[in-house]
């Protein structure tokens, strides 16, 4: 064997990625509230980078108007105002709302103390959502203490928790309600996933009873509420911002970028000085230049992101102005890969460039998304998107005999009937990707119904 070092010279090539291709990439995939998280995070990083929030209140002059206003006492809402007390304003919630039922009922300290750990085990729907085993071992209890004190949680409100199933959480309801029917409550401890399956003349013969009577029974379950602690929660609803707006203007459709609330960027201008200032050492103008290109990049990117997107909204209206003008049973096949063409992008870069983003138009808010389908061909060998025949399949199911609901071969005879050839499984996977269920699901019983 002949070893021997030698120099050799080989010619490849390579695709790298920048930190800043990265952070372009990604601030585009962004949701609005993503991209505000991300510049949160960066600005508390980043001394050189200054943030101005685009909503928030001017506080110098809300305190002067406070002299200049005079309130009609007869008008004048205390809820519609700012105020600094309905800003600090507290709302309790779930685990609160129990402590302070346990407060009113003669409890020992150890039993008062008990309940209370049991209340910070439940999960946010009321439920005791920890191991018993580890909780009897935790505190070093008995069973029987163990069990008392949950039966003290389980008579508060809302009625329902400290339940460990489904089942225990709507007998504890049917207790409370003072409800005493044995069937119903082998029903409820038993039979709630014939329920779930729709499964209504198994549970009838079951318990050897009319099917009205079942369905009599199953009402009175369904009105019971299986997640009792979302009564008392005190999560904030997101609103979706849009990030463009179509108007028509003159017979004309406009797009524009949706600038109010979110963030305002810009760069310190003391951190600038610094660079030019012969006082700071090296070291001190390297950390502040490496801070201003990851400032300046993000900046460059955040616009990049808002001129990306209005010419995807630009080309969307452009396409689907049947939709913008009579609305959504107008809306065409589009694919990706033709809005990509037009604005010589990657397939990904507008992938990115619709994810979570949206559009409102003179007939609500949309998602991008929604104006990207597939398309199945009609009668007349034209194009019919994906989107338009979901929403007929709807209509045919909102519109069917409820006590004989239609199958997808009926539903898929229906739109044939119409024009339109679709097959079965076609029919069942787009019924299915709006959550609807089957029609031995979808079926009611019962002549009162």
């Amino acid at each position: 064997m002949n070893l021997s070092n030698r120099t050799e010279l080989i010619q490849s090539q390579k695709l790298t990625i920048t930190t800043q291709i990265k952070q372009s990439l990604s601030i585009l995939n962004m949701s609005n509230l993503e991209l505000e998280e991300e510049i949160k995070k960066e600005a508390e990083e980043n001394p050189l980078l200054e943030v101005e929030n685009k909503g928030e209140i001017d506080w110098e002059q809300y305190i002067k108007s406070i002299d200049d206003k005079r309130y009609d006492s007869k008008q004048y809402n205390l809820d519609n105002e700012i105020t600094l007390e309905n800003i600090a304003r507290y709302e309790g919630n779930l685990y609160d709302h129990i402590k302070m039922q346990l407060g009113l009922l003669k409890l020992g300290k150890k039993e008062r103390d008990i309940c209370e750990y049991l209340t910070d085990c439940l999960d946010k729907d009321g439920y005791l959502a920890v191991d018993e085993a580890y909780i009897l071992k935790e505190l070093n209890i008995s069973y029987v203490e163990f069990e008392q004190c949950l039966e003290n949680i389980q008579q508060l409100e809302p009625s329902g928790i400290g339940a460990r199933t489904l089942s225990e959480c709507l007998l504890i309801q049917m207790d409370n309600k003072g409800l005493k029917d044995s069937i119903l409550k082998n029903i409820i401890g038993e039979d709630l996933n014939l329920i779930g399956n729709n499964k209504f003349k198994e549970i009838s013969k079951k318990y050897n009873i009319s099917l009205d009577d079942c369905v009599d029974y199953i009402d009175i379950i369904k009105d019971f509420d299986p997640k009792p602690g979302r009564l008392y929660s005190n999560e904030k609803p997101y609103y979706i911002q849009p990030d463009v707006i179509v108007r028509k203007i003159d017979d004309e459709f406009q797009i524009f970028m949706n600038d109010s609330g979110g963030y305002s960027l810009s760069i310190n201008n003391y951190y600038k000085d610094i660079l030019k200032s012969p006082s700071y050492d090296q070291g001190a103008k390297e950390f502040v230049k490496n801070k201003l290109n990851y400032a300046a990049g993000l900046m460059r990117n955040i616009e990049s992101r808002k001129s990306t997107i209005l010419k995807i909204a630009e080309e969307i209206v452009k396409e689907q102005v049947d939709f913008f003008n009579k609305g959504s049973n107008y809306i065409k096949p589009m694919k990706l890969k033709y809005i990509a063409t037009i604005l010589g992008y990657h397939e990904s870069t507008i992938s990115r460039g619709i994810n979570c983003k949206y559009m409102l138009t003179p007939f609500g808010l949309y998602e991008f998304k929604y104006f990207f389908s597939s398309s199945i061909q009609n009668e007349n060998d034209e194009d019919v998107s994906s989107i338009k025949i979901k929403k007929l399949i709807k209509e045919i199911i909102a519109e069917e005999n409820k006590l004989k609901p239609l199958s997808d071969d009926n539903i898929c005879k229906e739109l044939n009937n119409q024009g339109i050839n679709v097959a079965r499984r076609t029919v069942a996977k787009y019924r299915e990707s709006m959550d609807i269920p089957s029609s031995s699901k979808r079926k009611q019983f019962g002549t009162r119904r």
